[in-house]
């Protein structure tokens, strides 16, 4: 059975972007529909900016630590425990993901779909057995990485920005590829952590 939906803004996707036109749009007093297949926060809170900063203070400390001596600190090694630095990582993705979540944002007044849309004509989208027509729509699904068509690179293991969050062991090398933001930052943590 299908259901049917009419709302004034659906938005697809639930990242930085979608999560914030969905909250500005219901305080507005908007019917808001927000639709999200994968994780709620999008990029920002699960593959770049929040791990990514959790990883850079850790790799900071360690390098403080590290070149502690010439400031009369003794026996600071900075040695970085890879897992447990992960570990960090997930504490802080677990700390501001209530902000991001479906309780709170139901809780503001938006109706959370969780399921992938499709447009099945210029002011309906199609989400499971869902049809949503709206008066706007709002597509902001963000990105998703390129893994560039480099000769061999399939047959050795790699790494992106959605997966290097979740090694539990410290990479004997690091080849970082691409100078966005995530990739600089990445490159930085990880060097001062001894990769």
């Amino acid at each position: 059975m299908t259901n049917r939906i009419k709302t004034d803004v659906l938005i697809i996707g639930a990242g930085s972007g979608g999560l914030s036109v969905a909250a500005g749009a219901v305080q507005m007093g908007a019917d808001v529909t927000l639709l999200e297949g994968h994780k709620m926060g999008g990029d920002c809170l699960n593959y770049g900016c929040v791990p990514s900063k959790a990883l850079i203070k850790t790799g900071k400390t360690a390098y403080a630590q590290q070149h502690s001596a010439q400031y009369g600190v003794e026996n600071a090694a900075g040695v970085v425990d890879y897992a447990a630095a992960k570990d960090h990582v997930a504490d802080v993705i677990s700390q501001i993901a209530p902000v991001d979540s479906v309780e709170r944002f139901e809780g503001l007044g938006v109706r959370v779909i969780r399921e992938y849309g499709r447009f099945i004509s210029d002011k309906e989208v199609q989400a499971g057995d869902t049809i949503i027509t709206a008066r706007r729509i709002v597509v902001a699904t963000g990105s998703s990485p390129l893994v560039p068509p480099i000769p061999g690179l399939s047959d050795v293991p790699y790494e992106t920005n959605e997966t290097l969050f979740e090694l539990r062991e410290k990479p004997e090398h690091l080849i970082i590829i691409g100078g966005g933001p995530i990739g600089i930052e990445m490159a930085q943590a990880h060097v001062r952590m001894g990769c």
